[in-house]
């Protein structure tokens, strides 16, 4: 085979396992958290009840979830690994489940699209985000197969946008005009920030 009919051929990414991944939870410690899959004993009527909250729905710009416990274990379950993981946020030191990051993968992009929210009300005045974030997303980089991880924040959810402005991994990607309507109908516009496993020229850590 030639130099020219080589270029020409297209890229084929290295195989990944992705049986290895669905079987193999995530688990973090860090900073006085865990963050992990959730398990059948985690789906409590006191994570539903936080979940099922308006401020919990506008926070992520979605209508009211409205979950029975049937409903959320077939949520949660819905997960699996790969394509899609919901990642309990824990209090080391009690092991309340007080948040939880969710995260959809597009695999041929190598691309993760991440959400955070904080449900237990003593722990929202707390950098939770701040001290968990970089072990999610070291993990995610080493160990499954991302190389981009975004978060699209609604511009009025300004908790969120200084959280991700504050963080020394993720830059705004782009400020996007009118993105999305909110579940009343309304048209918003949306802040893309991006977090890099080696981040381009001139985007890199701060």
């Amino acid at each position: 085979m030639n130099a020219e009919t080589e270029s020409a051929m297209p890229y084929q990414a290295p195989a990944v396992d992705i049986d290895k991944l669905r079987r193999t939870p995530v688990v973090i410690h860090t900073n006085g958290y865990t963050l992990r899959n959730l398990r059948h004993a985690d789906i409590t009527e006191r994570f539903m009840g936080w979940l099922n909250t308006s401020e919990m729905s506008s926070g992520l710009n979605i209508g009211p979830t409205n979950f029975d416990l049937p409903k959320l274990t077939q949520f949660i379950q819905s997960f699996e690994n790969y394509r899609r993981y919901f990642i309990g946020i824990f209090d080391s030191r009690t092991n309340l489940l007080i948040g939880f990051y969710t995260i959809d993968v597009t695999p041929q992009h190598r691309v993760g699209t991440l959400t955070a929210a904080i449900g237990e009300e003593d722990y929202k005045r707390k950098d939770v985000f701040h001290v968990t974030i970089d072990a999610l997303l070291d993990h995610f980089f080493a160990e499954r197969d991302i190389e981009k991880m975004t978060a699209r924040v609604i511009a009025r959810n300004w908790k969120m946008l200084f959280n991700l402005r504050d963080s020394l991994r993720f830059m705004v990607d782009a400020h996007l005009a009118q993105e999305c309507l909110t579940p009343v109908g309304d048209r918003v516009d949306v802040v893309s920030f991006a977090a890099f496993k080696n981040p381009p020229p001139g985007r890199g850590i701060r």
